[in-house]
């Protein structure tokens, strides 16, 4: 899972919006500078994203499910909040490491870094976010309340 949301966050190539040293970070470079023992961080942060977004998902289209609760500014409203919290949990998990010291002294890893690890975790969780909301699978077999957010997605609000 790691390589899988390594080459998610890294952008399958080379154009993540953080630096080689971040990346070293995330794939678990540990603090003696020595090996790959450290914390994968890559597999935390990638799979709370997934979580915080299926959670968002659950909540409109299966909890909250509401007749005034489908309106295309609705969606917009959880996408923004998706992706804010996934912004934020990114960037502070990464933030409260640096600023712990808990990384190889011998890398440079600005906060600028954060930034950008954060702008790449919201990113990825809007765009999964918009395939959960637009293919019909999850929104009309998994059994909701009343079904009125069905039809709201995306492409169709």
């Amino acid at each position: 899972m790691e390589e899988f949301f390594a080459s998610l966050y890294e952008w399958f190539g080379p154009n993540p919006f953080y630096s080689r040293d971040m990346a070293e970070l995330m794939r678990g470079w540990d603090i003696t500078c020595t090996d790959y023992i450290g914390t994968p961080w890559y597999v935390i942060i990638g799979w709370s994203m997934v979580a915080i977004t299926v959670f968002f998902y659950v909540l409109q289209y299966h909890i909250i499910d509401s007749s005034k609760f489908n309106k295309k500014h609705h969606w917009w409203i959880m996408a923004t909040i998706v992706v804010f919290i996934n912004f934020l949990n990114a960037f502070l998990i990464m933030y409260n490491t640096i600023q712990a010291g808990e990384y190889c002294t011998q890398d440079n890893i600005p906060i600028s870094d954060c930034i950008g690890l954060g702008l790449s975790n919201a990113l990825w969780s809007f765009i999964l976010f918009v395939l959960l909301t637009s293919f019909p699978f999850p929104r009309n077999v998994i059994p909701s309340r009343f079904g009125n957010c069905r039809y709201t997605t995306f492409w169709k609000p």
